[in-house]
This record gives C-alpha cells, sequence and structure tokens, in this order.
C-alpha cells in the first residue's frame, strides 16, 4: 500500500529557524514503517498558515495526486496540520472517503480514523473545530499584540508575521 505524508508549518520563521518539519517527517516515517506501508511521496507547505487548504500548493498536489490514484492512504502528523479549518476539512474528508483512501493521523498512535464511521467522523470534526477555534483565537491575540506594539512606537514589518 503507497502512502502520501503531508507536513506543514504555519510560519517562515518555524521553517527557517525550527525543526518541526523535520520531526513531523521522521515520525511519519516511522508510522509508515510501522503499518508496513510504501512511501509514495512527501508532500509539505513550510511557512504557510493553515486557515485554508485553497492557498497551499503542497495540500493542492497531493488532493490531485490522489484523485488520479496515486497513492492509498493519507497520513499527517496532527489534524491541524493537515488544516485548522472546519470546511476544508469536511471538503478533504468527503474526499476521502468518496475515493476510498485511508486517513492516518500520527498523533493517536498508528491508530486510523474510520473517515466512513459516525465516531470516526465525529472524532475529526471535534478536533477540526478546535483547531479553527485556536486559529481564530491566535489571530485575535496577535493583531492585540502588534495594535499594542504600534501604540507604543514600535513598528510592523510587513512579512514578518501573517495574519
Amino acid at each position: 500500500m503507497k502512502a502520501a505524508l503531508y507536513i506543514r508549518v504555519s510560519t517562515n520563521r518555524q521553517n527557517e529557524e525550527g525543526f518541526s518539519m523535520e520531526a513531523q517527517h521522521d515520525i511519519l516515517m516511522e508510522l509508515l514503517e510501522k503499518k508496513g506501508m510504501e512511501l509514495y511521496r512527501v508532500y509539505s507547505d513550510p511557512g504557510i498558515s493553515g486557515r485554508t487548504i485553497k492557498k497551499r500548493p503542497g495540500i493542492q498536489r497531493l488532493i490531485a495526486d490522489m484523485k488520479e490514484g496515486k497513492f492509498d492512504a493519507v497520513l499527517v502528523h496532527k489534524l491541524d496540520r493537515l488544516s485548522r479549518n472546519l470546511g476544508d476539512l469536511y471538503e478533504f474528508i468527503a474526499l476521502i472517503n468518496k475515493l476510498n483512501k485511508r486517513f492516518v493521523i500520527a498523533s493517536h498512535g498508528s491508530e486510523e480514523i474510520d473517515t466512513q464511521s459516525p465516531m470516526g467522523k465525529a472524532f475529526l470534526y471535534f478536533n477540526g473545530i478546535f483547531a479553527e477555534i485556536y486559529s481564530d483565537n491566535l489571530r485575535k491575540e496577535t493583531l492585540k499584540g502588534l495594535t499594542k506594539k504600534m501604540k507604543n512606537g514600535g513598528l510592523y514589518v510587513k512579512g514578518s508575521l501573517r495574519i
């Protein structure tokens, strides 16, 4: 069985200075081996927010290849690496089910989430709701901090932070 891995970090700083992409890759490779799957390809979106799937070339390529039947399963480290948007998540899971693909989230051990069962769907959507709430709250807190910084005479350098 061929599997696609998807990894992502939200900011350029995380991509350039952090080890999260590498750590996600290593965890997913271990899971791939544990499940006896063959790697098809690693898809990534380094430094791109999870607020929408539409603006991420890596996930768009994964979706196109999945539609073409190039692999049988998608592995992600955590659900929020895939998306922090409930609508996008719903569409992605609907596509997974339509194409009869497997979906595995590494942070839940080697357990697969049965996206076709009512409990599996509920689990994913509840987690999706929390990911979206986190994203909305982070944006508000970031804006609050930037506003305070500017009121105190600080400068906001465009591109240093995505809002």
